[in-house]
């Protein structure tokens, strides 16, 4: 009697089937606050001049935290000020 390979579909399939509900079921627990950053993101592009993106607070120093620099304001002004942005929002 030969032993099934450990590479055979059955297992690969079983096992992405069980990951998949594992995923399913953890989906209602998670929260990602990187989408109300890039909504935010997205709005203050497609709204404020570029000199307002970001601004001196009271001891002259630019406010933003290193996780958002400005190459990623750039990137969310690409994202909100294109073509086919422009058709949805009309």
């Amino acid at each position: 009697m030969e032993l099934p390979s450990p590479l055979s579909p059955v297992p690969i399939l079983q096992l992405t089937i069980f990951l998949t509900i594992i995923k399913f079921l953890l989906i209602p627990s998670y929260r990602s606050t990187d989408f109300d950053v890039h909504r935010n993101w997205l709005a203050i592009t497609r709204h404020l001049p570029l000199s307002e993106w970001y601004f001196d607070d009271v001891n002259g120093g630019t406010v933003h935290t290193l996780d958002y620099p400005p190459s990623f304001a750039y990137f969310e002004f690409l994202l909100s000020n294109n073509a086919v942005t422009n058709y949805l929002v009309s």
